[in-house]
């Protein structure tokens, strides 16, 4: 899971972001914590990343978080959103925006882990693994952390969110077969699977992805992969 913290006021993205890594710990839930010191800072990264969780203070300069919270509602309605603030003066506000919760500062430990124990009973945690021989070792690989497969020779190289590279000696075909025909993997050209929940756009003939990489499109492809990508967009924004 990705969670954003959104507040102008470092102490408090430092404390909320060690209470959520720490709890992630404790839960044995695998969760990436980013930073932003305001509104349009986090509107700005929306293009390269989704947002499991949002934590969004309320009083924030320049783009407050309430404006923000609209931004992004603009965008999806899939992200848990809880608003951060000194006061309770906006309620009205807040769930509007159909916040999941409020949380007032300053916050404990007991009530975020409270809030997120709630969210994680909420959401049903996509578990889906492929099993890989890796070094002469069984390796499971989660499906949602997979951004990109590509041919490598006999190989495969498995391209994870965090960077890091597994390399089996698998076909492509082996591969989606493995997956159980999982809709978010789509072969856009001779030898490269990418997952679509990292797919920011295809321009021209390159697909670009959220962790920066682009790969070539097959021009025979296009247009029915611009369809296939258009339809699962839209079925799960």
């Amino acid at each position: 899971m990705r969670v954003a913290v959104i507040d102008d006021e470092n102490i408090f993205r430092m404390q909320l972001k060690m209470m959520v890594e720490k709890l992630a710990k404790i839960k044995a839930v695998h969760i990436l914590v980013d930073e932003f010191s305001g509104g349009q800072e986090f509107i700005d990264a929306l293009s390269e990343k989704r947002y499991d969780i949002v934590f969004m203070d309320i009083y924030m300069p320049d783009m407050d978080g309430i404006e923000t919270a609209k931004t992004l509602r603009r965008r999806t309605e899939r992200t848990f959103l809880i608003f951060l603030t000194a006061s309770d003066g906006h309620y009205p506000d807040a769930f509007s925006l159909h916040a999941f919760d409020y949380v007032t500062k300053p916050f404990t430990m007991e009530r975020i882990d409270q809030v997120l124990t709630e969210i994680l009973e909420h959401t049903p945690l996509d578990t889906a693994f492929i099993k890989i021989s890796n070094a002469g070792k069984d390796e499971r690989v989660k499906l949602k952390n997979i951004v990109s497969v590509t041919t490598d020779g006999h190989y495969l190289e498995i391209k994870k969110d965090d960077g890091v590279i597994k390399r089996a000696r698998l076909t492509s075909g082996e591969f989606l077969e493995m997956t159980g025909s999982d809709k978010r993997f789509v072969i856009i050209n001779r030898g490269i699977i990418v997952n679509m929940d990292y797919l920011n756009l295809i321009e021209g003939t390159e697909a670009y992805m959220s962790d920066g990489s682009t790969y070539p499109v097959s021009t025979r492809k296009l247009p029915e992969l611009l369809r296939v990508v258009e339809e699962y967009k839209y079925n799960n924004q």
